[in-house]
């Protein structure tokens, strides 16, 4: 294999652009030799590759190319100096982190030593842990990018001696660079191996053991850290060919149910629009469950590939290995179910290939009580699909979640960490999903058969519910998530004292207002609220959630950073600003998109019989409007999560691009902040009576408010 072919393999995706540019330097070189009668003289054309001097000049000389591979041995050799600089101020943060924990466990026996296990604390302690590994994934990175650089630089300098016929690139130039460079000192990674192999000793999880970072993260209950890996791995090729497959066929199959939909039925005489429509709630409810699934993998998945540790930041149990593959998988499996429920609802009750059951009792012939088994047998294999138990998503994990709601519901009484932030906010973006409960159960509650006052009742709201359920329950769901965000906004205004979160507070009560306006006969009430309520969201998405401003989103100043190729993937830390791990355009392209889908919100909240009195199409846009909620706030969860993150990274930014993202330099500031919260709980104890637990929970929660 050609060195080019074999250094592109070798590549890590995550840095590609600051290895040495192998093939531009050989294509340059190639020119060089080709043109026989090119001077030896000095010439006066110098620097990046990318610039004038690689753009095929004729002025560019011999010199001019070793004049540029210097410049990049040079940059590359800085770039690996920094980073094993970055390294090694982080091993010296955790150093003095695991210092302060094994301080405070003795400071907490000698309180009380029946005291129960802190899991925040353990948690903790873990994370730091879990901090050991990914930096001794850093250095192997680290060493993986010298010494392909140093091959790269060899080679490069060989073929340069091999095409004009010189012995000036290994004799004279190699041993200069590689020594100005130091990208041949091996032993600076080896006494950062050292210095890592002594701190996973140094847990109460791994103590006097002699044993490797991964090792001790495996003793820990932590798993293996990200692979340096030289080639994709076979097993995440396969999950995505798996996937790709089955996205594939779910699509096809979409699309044979929509043309069985267009068929024409069996005896149209008795069959009813209506009636068929009918137990389309409780699918849908199905449907926005499954979709809610394939959103949390799409969001970890995306999370994972952009450098964003969402983990971290919301706090999961370090020791959880719940990946976006688990979620697809449980997804897939569902959907696959849906599909085929679904399906076999719609060619039975178009042509009637099952007989009808109590035909006398409902709206006509065609009516039947098997036609709710459908409905019944997807619910139950959904709850059951989900719940079930799993070596992955185990059940602390289900529990922890549900802890985190029952939090957010009765927010001013908790405190609010980012995770139950998020929830909250998750919450608001199902209001339809929420109104469509009450209608399926009363469609699984009603007569089957349908009876002829039901299907008019349908015909009429949309569902078979009665009108004190759409006076009183459906508004009731509707508005609870944007009051329980509420008061999460009233609990951290009291912790904090932070005007802005009266500022948020003012944003759901206007959401709030639009689910009450909504409720009455006034249009012209209800467009004013609703763009109101749509362009305050909008703004604080854009401005506050993601924290995207003009130097993050106009074109015209400097906050880009080009790679060698002249391509400006990310925004950075350039004259202060911070590093994105996004595109601008995708920026852009969010905020558009949330500015349409916050458009069409308004529809997700008020009664559709106020926008088009035909069933079937009210049935479509109530489907897709809380599809494209479901979906918006997806795509706000990556942006929210990814802000969070810069915002904790405030002064180890420069050391981002160390990690790849893998640990990022927020999680060690987050770390010290918590351990800060931690080791002064421990300090405010003299008196073993004190009551340490609430104390040591209520500072660790404030010191984690977002």
């Amino acid at each position: 294999m050609k060195f080019g072919k074999q250094l592109e393999e070798y590549e890590l995706p995550e840095w590609k652009g600051y290895y040495l540019p192998y093939k531009l330097l050989k294509r340059k070189l190639e020119d060089l030799s080709a043109r026989t009668d090119t001077p030896r003289s000095q010439g006066s054309h110098s620097g990046r590759v990318g610039g004038s001097a690689l753009e095929g000049e004729e002025a560019y000389t011999e010199a001019d190319w070793l004049r540029t591979v210097e410049e990049e041995a040079m940059r590359i050799g800085d770039f690996v100096d920094r980073g094993i600089h970055g390294l090694e101020q982080q091993l010296k943060d955790l150093e003095k982190m695991i210092e302060g924990l094994q301080s405070g466990r003795h400071i907490e026996e000698s309180i009380d030593e029946n005291a129960p296990t802190d899991e925040e604390a353990s948690f903790l302690e873990l994370r730091v842990l879990q901090a050991v590994g990914r930096v001794s994934e850093g250095v192997q990175r680290l060493r993986l990018f010298a010494e392909l650089n140093h091959a790269a630089l060899y080679k490069i300098l060989k073929k340069h001696d091999k095409q004009l016929v010189s012995k000036e690139g290994l004799s004279e130039a190699f041993p200069r660079l590689v020594k100005a460079t130091r990208l041949n000192e091996t032993g600076r990674f080896d006494a950062l191996d050292r210095d890592l192999k002594k701190l996973s000793s140094a847990s109460s999880k791994t103590e006097d053991i002699d044993a490797s970072p991964e090792v001790a993260r495996l003793i820990a209950g932590l798993g293996r850290t990200g692979v340096v890996g030289l080639t994709v791995q076979p097993a995440s090729h396969r999950s995505e060919l798996v996937l790709s497959f089955f996205l594939g066929s779910s699509v096809a199959l979409f699309l044979a149910i929509g043309v069985l939909l267009c068929l024409p039925e069996k005896s149209p005489k008795t069959f009813s629009e209506a009636y068929f429509l009918t137990p389309i709630p409780v699918f849908r409810v199905v449907f926005s469950f499954l979709l809610i699934l394939w959103c949390m993998g799409a969001v970890a998945k995306i999370c994972d590939q952009s450098d964003v540790n969402h983990m971290f930041i919301l706090n999961v149990d370090p020791r959880c290995r719940v990946t976006p593959e688990f979620f697809f998988a449980r997804a897939a499996t569902l959907t696959t179910l849906w599909i085929l429920i679904f399906g076999m609802y719609v060619v039975d009750y178009k042509w009637k290939i099952l007989p009808t059951v109590w035909a006398r009792e409902g709206y006509n012939k065609r009516a039947s009580f098997h036609f709710v088994l459908y409905p019944v047998l997807l619910l139950l294999l959904t709850i059951v699909g989900s719940l079930a138990p799993s070596t992955i998503c185990r059940q602390r994990y289900k529990l922890a979640v549900l802890r985190s709601v029952k939090r957010t519901a009765l927010a001013p009484l908790f405190a609010v960490d980012f995770a139950d932030n998020m929830v909250g906010d998750v919450m608001t973006s199902i209001a339809k999903p929420l109104e469509d409960v009450p209608a399926a159960v009363c469609y699984l509650l009603s007569h089957h058969p349908q009876e002829e006052e039901l299907v008019e009742r349908f015909v009429t709201s949309g569902d078979t519910c009665s009108d004190t359920t759409h006076r009183w329950v459906v508004p009731l769901l509707a508005g609870m998530p944007f009051f329980f965000r509420a008061g999460q906004c009233v609990r951290r205004y009291r912790d904090t004292k932070e005007c802005r979160h009266l500022w948020n507070l003012g944003k759901y009560l206007c959401s709030l207002l639009v689910v009450i306006v909504s409720r009455m006969d006034n249009t012209a009430m209800l467009v004013s609220v609703s763009t109101v309520a749509t362009v305050y969201a909008f703004l604080w998405d854009v401005g506050l959630d993601w924290g995207l401003g003009a130097r993050e989103l106009m074109p015209g100043n400097s906050a880009e950073a080009r790679n060698v190729d002249g391509e400006s993937p990310k925004l950075s830390q350039k004259n202060g600003l911070r590093q994105r791990h996004f595109p601008r355009k995708v920026y852009w392209l969010c905020s558009l998109v949330d500015l349409v889908a916050r458009s069409t919100w308004v529809f997700t909240l008020m009664p559709t019989s106020l926008v088009t009195g035909n069933i079937v199409i009210r049935v479509i846009l109530v489907s897709v409007m809380s599809s494209v909620e479901i979906v918006r706030r997806s795509m706000w969860a990556v942006l929210r999560i990814e802000y969070e993150q810069l915002s904790n990274a405030s002064g180890f930014r420069a050391l981002l691009w160390v990690m790849g993202g893998k640990l990022e330099a927020a999680g060690l500031c987050a770390l010290k902040a918590q351990y800060g919260a931690r080791e002064a709980a421990f300090k405010g104890h003299s008196r073993p009576d004190l009551p340490k637990q609430k104390a040591w929970t209520e500072r660790l929660l404030l010191a984690k408010q977002v």
